[in-house]
């Protein structure tokens, strides 16, 4: 190689720092086998940028285990996306088992850690996707692993490695589980205030009516084909539900020619499978068919009334995923007979107030989240290189931090 190689790193083959575990699925047709206590990840439960992965939505029993050829990862051990959605990848925080599309990841003692091993991962991503192959799904195999070139340096420095990226990663963890508390916080007020009081009938100075009567709806459409990048020129843009996450959508695909257009704070709901997602806009953006945009009529700043009230009629709107000849859909009819319960403007702006206290701290929280994954990102490839080490971090970043004011 051209490039200097660190003093004391050294090249290995991945296949000989780390074991690479497949996974398995049990029958479907076996009820025995399903709804257990055994966390059984698929890509969807991790494929969130995030590095711990806590529970998985579907559960095995321990004879759905026993039966099939899924095994069951350690809590530390790595679970990797290979089918599909290539590159995925998490830290187990319990032990959990997994299907055939992921692969776990376990090093190999002496020469290295799993913690370091994730972030060796993150940094490689890329050369695992441009080895990927399918004709219908990418995918990886145990080969693409086996040929995969490593340089290591001492583990001494590998820890400290590590301990700088997980301590990033630590805070944005801490940050997230943070506004999950607060969005369950406001939804419970929501919950008291709004729908308790329905249960007994309509409380005075309330009204039966549709969802056009309090929301403007905007429903999406794409943009041309040609107009889409991932170098993020023009306008960030969302598809649909696959974009969503915790609250706001995640950027990855812009548009040089904008169609129709939230903004931000207005809540999106998924309207193509899968149906009822929600997320909220975090800025002005480009939405296609496979979202609507919902704006309080009376008073657009109103985000979290409009938030909250979408998230209570999930239920509703996915009554419409098994609509449609091939994939669930909800149209801006249907959204617009939606029935709903009407309370007093009054009560709203009380909600508003009260709940602005939880959404302005998610809506700080993930404006900190932002600035330290763009931290993170930026140092990776420079500290898993050797072409910043680890006692200049600090000088990297304060540098970093100056370089961003001029």
């Amino acid at each position: 190689m051209s490039e200097k190689i660190p003093k004391g790193w050294k090249f290995y083959r991945f296949i000989d720092i780390a074991e690479i575990i497949g996974g398995g699925t049990p029958s479907k047709n076996n009820p025995d086998y399903w709804n257990g206590n055994i966390d059984w990840l698929t890509v969807t439960d991790f494929n969130t940028g995030r590095k711990y992965v806590r529970n998985a939505e579907q559960k095995i029993t321990p004879l759905g285990l026993e039966k099939s050829s899924t095994k069951i990862l350690k809590k530390g051990q790595i679970i990797i996306s290979a089918r599909g959605t290539v590159g995925a990848i998490a830290v187990l925080t319990k032990d959990m088992a997994f299907n055939q599309s992921n692969y776990g990841i376990n090093a190999r003692n002496n020469i290295t850690f799993n913690d370091f091993v994730y972030y060796l991962l993150k940094y490689k991503i890329g050369v695992l996707k441009q080895a990927s192959y399918g004709a219908v799904f990418d995918t990886i195999t145990k080969s693409t692993f086996e040929n995969l070139d490593i340089l290591l340096p001492p583990l001494p420095e590998q820890k400290a490695i590590a301990e700088v990226l997980s301590s990033i990663d630590d805070k944005i963890d801490l940050l997230h589980r943070q506004n999950k508390t607060l969005e369950e916080m406001a939804m419970t007020l929501f919950r008291k205030w709004f729908i308790e009081p329905t249960k007994d009938g309509l409380p005075e100075g309330w009204k039966m009516g549709y969802l056009a009567d309090e929301f403007d709806i905007t429903m999406g459409q794409s943009p041309p084909g040609e107009t889409l990048n991932e170098e993020k020129i023009g306008m960030v843009f969302f598809q649909g539900g696959s974009d969503f996450r915790f609250r706001f959508p995640v950027p990855r695909v812009y548009t040089t020619a904008p169609t129709r257009i939230a903004k931000p704070l207005d809540t999106l709901v998924s309207v193509r499978a899968p149906v009822g997602d929600i997320n909220m806009a975090f800025e002005e953006c480009c939405i296609g068919r496979g979202v609507a945009a919902f704006r309080y009529k009376q008073k657009p700043e109103f985000y979290s009334y409009t938030y909250y009230k979408m998230r209570s009629l999930t239920d509703q709107i996915k009554l419409f995923e098994d609509n449609g000849t091939v994939f669930g859909s909800i149209g801006k009819e249907n959204f617009k007979k939606l029935d709903c319960f009407i309370p007093p403007i009054e009560m709203i702006l009380k909600f508003e107030k009260n709940s602005k206290t939880f959404d302005d701290k998610i809506i700080s929280n993930t404006k900190q989240i932002q600035t330290l994954e763009k931290l993170r990102d930026t140092l990776l490839p420079k500290l898993m290189s050797g072409e910043v080490r680890v006692k200049y971090v600090f000088k990297f970043i304060k540098k970093e931090k100056n370089y961003g004011k001029n």
